[in-house]
Formats: C-alpha cells, sequence, structure tokens
C-alpha cells in the first residue's frame, strides 16, 4: 500500500468511528519503512479520539519544528484544540457564571457537552439565540468571552461583529469584517464578511463621520479647559470647514463666542438678542475664514 493509501484509508477508518484500527494501520506503515509527518499527524488525530491526548500532544509538540508549513501550522492548531479540550470543564463554570451576570438562561451550552468542538458550535448557536432575542449585549459578551478563551472559529468574529451592528456600533463592526475578508481561511466566512461590508457601507462611512466630529467636539473641549476659549474657537472653526453642516459645531462655537464677547466688550449687553446673534453669527464667518486662509497658507 502507498503513502497516500494508508493516509486515506487510516482517515477514513477515523471518520467511522475507528480510530483503534486507523492507529493499527499506522503502525503497520511505520514498521513496513514509511516515515512522513502526515503519518504522525494522524497518527496523533487518532490517538485524540481514544482519549490519549497527552501522546498526540507529543506528537504535534515535535511536528511544530517541521520544514512543512502546512504540517508546523496543522500540528500548532491540533495543540491549541487540544489545550481547549482539557478546559471544557472549566468552561462551563465561566460561561454559566457569564451567564448569570448577564441575566441569561443558557439553552445550547449544556452539562453534556465534553468537548471543545461542541462547546464552540454551542457558543456560535447560543450567539444566534441572544440576537435573536434582542439581546446583542449578551452576543457581543459571548463572543469576546470565547475569543480570549482560545476557541478559533471565525464565525465568533462574524457573530461578535453582528452583534456590534445591533449595538449601532456599526464602525467598530465593519473593522472586523474588514479583517475577515482579508485573512480568514473558509471561503464562506470571507464571502459573508464582503457582503456585510458592501450592505454597511453608507451607513459605517455616515457613522464614522459622526464619530469624527464627536471626537472634535469633545477636544474642543480639552482645549477650551487647558489653553482657554481663544485657542478653542480656532479650533472649532477648523472643525466647521471639516464638516460645514455640523449645527452641534457651530452652536459650540456660537457660546465661546459669545462668552469671550461678555467678557471682553462692555457694551455687548446693550445690545438686542436679536443684534447679538448677527454680530456672532458675522464672526462664525470670520473665524472660518481665517482658518480657511490658515490651512491655504500652511499647504
Amino acid at each position: 500500500m502507498s503513502l497516500h493509501q494508508v493516509l486515506e484509508e487510516a482517515i477514513r477508518l477515523r471518520d467511522d468511528g475507528r480510530p483503534e484500527l486507523s492507529l493499527a494501520l499506522l503502525d503497520q506503515a511505520e514498521a513496513e519503512g514509511h516515515r512522513d509527518g502526515w503519518l504522525t499527524d494522524n497518527r496523533a488525530r487518532a490517538l485524540v479520539q481514544l482519549q490519549r491526548h497527552e501522546e498526540a500532544k507529543r506528537l504535534w509538540t515535535d511536528l511544530k519544528s517541521s520544514e512543512d508549513l502546512a504540517l508546523r501550522t496543522a500540528a500548532l492548531q491540533n495543540l491549541q484544540a487540544l489545550a481547549l479540550e482539557a478546559r471544557v470543564s472549566s468552561f462551563h463554570i465561566e460561561v454559566q457564571a457569564l451567564a448569570r451576570e448577564l441575566s441569561w438562561e443558557l439553552e445550547r451550552i449544556r452539562p453534556e457537552l465534553i468537548h471543545a468542538s461542541e462547546f464552540e458550535f454551542a457558543l456560535l448557536e447560543e450567539a444566534l439565540l441572544t440576537r435573536e432575542r434582542g439581546a446583542p449585549v449578551t452576543t457581543l459578551a459571548l463572543m469576546e468571552w470565547a475569543i480570549a478563551a482560545g476557541f478559533q472559529s471565525p464565525w465568533l468574529e462574524d457573530n461578535r461583529a453582528r452583534a456590534l451592528v445591533a449595538m449601532d456600533r456599526v464602525v467598530e463592526a465593519c473593522g472586523v469584517w474588514r479583517v475577515l475578508a482579508e485573512t480568514a481561511a473558509l471561503e464562506e466566512v470571507r464571502t459573508a464578511a464582503a457582503q456585510m461590508l458592501k450592505t454597511l457601507q453608507r451607513e459605517e462611512q455616515k457613522q464614522a463621520a459622526q464619530l469624527k466630529e464627536q471626537a472634535l467636539l469633545e477636544q474642543g473641549q480639552e482645549v477650551t479647559r487647558t489653553h482657554g476659549p481663544q485657542a478653542a474657537i480656532a479650533h472649532l472653526a477648523q472643525g466647521l470647514l471639516l464638516f460645514p453642516d455640523s449645527s452641534r459645531i457651530e452652536r459650540n462655537l456660537i457660546d465661546l463666542l459669545r462668552q469671550l464677547r461678555a467678557e471682553q466688550d462692555q457694551h455687548w449687553m446693550d445690545l438686542t438678542p436679536w443684534m447679538q446673534d448677527q454680530e456672532l453669527l458675522v464672526e462664525v464667518f470670520e473665524q472660518v475664514l481665517l482658518a480657511s486662509e490658515g490651512q491655504s497658507s500652511s499647504g
């Protein structure tokens, strides 16, 4: 039997739930002189099915130094899976505690789940339930816990992004999908991520602008505190160049200009409210013009 045939048969036996026969076949192949890292990898996989995890761990640890990149990658992934397998009992305790904090009754994560792969799948099912029932905060918490715990499915990140969208955090969600679209190993994950990015393109742009506007306003408050209203006025005038339709920036700018005029102009309070408003609008225009001229000269 050729090496390729041995590997195919070993995989078939393992998939049929007969890991002991798969292991025996691999032992025989090695006794006949076959030497290959994939034989070792398949031996480790059969050992895992036989609950001989420490033996499997030693084999994959040796394969981490293989010259074959695919073998090294497979060994690392399987070592990570073994590490998760050893912690399933503690995972049950941790997730139950998290669910209690979130006032969520777990439905898919049940005590009889003893394998990491089953636990991961149940986490994804639980995420779908929480989202469908209007609890995206719970979805997000579960997915972030799972990722921090070491689970590797890219669908965990996808569900995290969907929870973020439900919480109106579209920019963050698109950041997650952008990474998945570029790096996910599964084509269906890349396709789903690309589709969500396309669907949410306008909303992402809109929210990104809103976040920049909010950051600019918060910076204006900090500038007022640290450098005074005159510096903040210049900052907000620059902001109006970036966001000419922003009523919030204009309102903040007018408030600062009003404060400054009240402090510096002894006749300010003699003006009618209408006259004050007209003068402030002129000053807003002048400040934006100064900001624009400053940009032109520095450019």
